[in-house]
């Protein structure tokens, strides 16, 4: 029996020592201007996509503010993004450290990467204007043709 009043003694001991300590009217009214004082923050405004944005075939939007800069606007789960757009030169594959070589009606174009060789091949009627100069830069017999 002892023992269950000791540990009620204790118990109760340690529920009073947690209980906020009463404050005073000094101490409230210090606590009000410090709430007061608070600087209130704005929300920053959510990027939407502009009404006058044009729809991309890879759910993209883009737009053109009223500077001539060109925006991209895309949809994520995180709400809406907005990127600068890139150049188009950007889209194109770099033909720099390409070799050109025949391949009948097609043209094999090889380039070195650090992570090896990266081969495709196009028809030669579908080349761009700087592959053509590429591949006609190294075969010069074919170009002759």
């Amino acid at each position: 029996m002892k023992k269950v009043l000791i540990i009620a003694l204790v118990a109760a001991f340690g529920l009073a020592a947690q209980a906020p300590a009463k404050t005073t009217n000094k101490t409230r009214a210090s606590k009000a201007p410090a709430k007061a004082k608070a600087v209130k923050t704005s929300k920053p405004k959510a990027v939407e996509i502009p009404k006058d944005a044009i729809a991309r075939p890879d759910g993209t939007y883009a737009w053109q503010d009223k500077q001539g800069k060109n925006w991209v606007f895309a949809r994520t789960p995180f709400g809406v993004m907005k990127t600068a757009a890139q150049s188009d030169a950007t889209d194109t594959p770099t033909i720099a450290n390409a070799k050109a070589i025949d391949a009948g009606d097609k043209v094999r174009f090889e380039t070195t990467t650090p992570f090896g060789v990266v081969r495709r091949e196009k028809n030669k009627a579908d080349l761009t204007e700087q592959e053509r100069k590429l591949y006609d830069s190294q075969n010069p017999a074919q170009a002759a043709n």
